[in-house]
């Protein structure tokens, strides 16, 4: 083992945290404008979600998501 290393060749795979979170940097957007999230939701929460996306008419998990969470802001 070495007793120092050369860190400024260092790769990071997190591109870091999300905006708009206070005292923390902001995180890139990617090309589409949105802003990619990990998060940890209850389980039957994903299934109910996952069953409205695999509907003719669905859309996929993420639209539906996002189409929930519109309808929400627009009434709050």
């Amino acid at each position: 083992m070495r007793k120092e290393y050369d860190l400024t060749k260092l790769k990071v795979k997190r591109r870091g945290p999300l905006k708009g979170l206070h005292g923390v940097p902001e995180a890139p957007e990617v090309e589409s404008g949105q802003v990619q999230v990990t998060m940890v939701l209850d389980k039957e929460v994903i299934m109910f979600y996952e069953k409205k996306a695999m509907a003719p008419d669905g859309g996929s998990f993420t639209e539906v998501i996002n189409r929930i969470l519109r309808e929400h802001m627009q009434t709050h």
